[in-house]
């Protein structure tokens, strides 16, 4: 009698994997009524919690994109983008920094906004990081880069303050 190979299928709008499964009959059961795979394991380990959850943020991330929405506010401040991602913000500084974002789609919402979007989640946040850090924001004047939904809190100044 032949074994029939059994697989996962983990598929979206942009993937398609056929991962085999081993044959771990002893180890690894499915339940079909309730679609789960139970693990059952000889050995108790303090890390299988750690375990878990690493494996279900990976199976997550193939499903849902992470997004970053990055804000600026200045006078003369703009962003240049090429067709290979790499942005190029002007804020005032005498020559250009460019930010390389491999993994990460760019898109520009409108001139002073830009979108960060892509299914690897460090690679995300590394270049959104990365963009953020160029112009931090000025606390006296609430100028510089900043994430969409972050509060901004102002400082007096002493002009202000003798008022």
């Amino acid at each position: 009698m032949l074994k029939q190979k059994q697989y996962l299928y983990l598929y979206s709008n942009i993937y398609f994997f056929k991962l085999p499964l081993p044959s771990l009959k002893k180890y690894v059961s499915f339940d079909p009524n309730c679609n789960l795979f139970r693990l059952n394991t000889v050995y108790s380990n303090i890390y299988i919690r750690t375990f878990f959850k690493n494996s279900s943020n990976s199976i997550s991330t193939l499903s849902l994109p992470i997004f970053k929405k990055i804000k600026f506010k200045g006078k003369g401040y703009y962003i240049y983008k090429n067709y290979r991602n790499t942005v190029t913000p002007q804020f005032g500084h005498s020559h250009r920094i460019y930010v390389y974002s491999f993994f990460a789609p760019v898109k520009f919402l409108t001139k002073t906004s830009i979108l960060i979007f892509g299914i690897n989640k460090s690679d995300t946040v590394k270049s959104s990081q990365r963009i953020k850090a160029l112009r931090p924001i000025n606390i006296f004047t609430g100028r510089g880069v900043r994430f969409s939904k972050q509060l901004v809190y102002k400082k007096a100044g002493k002009v202000s303050s003798y008022r």
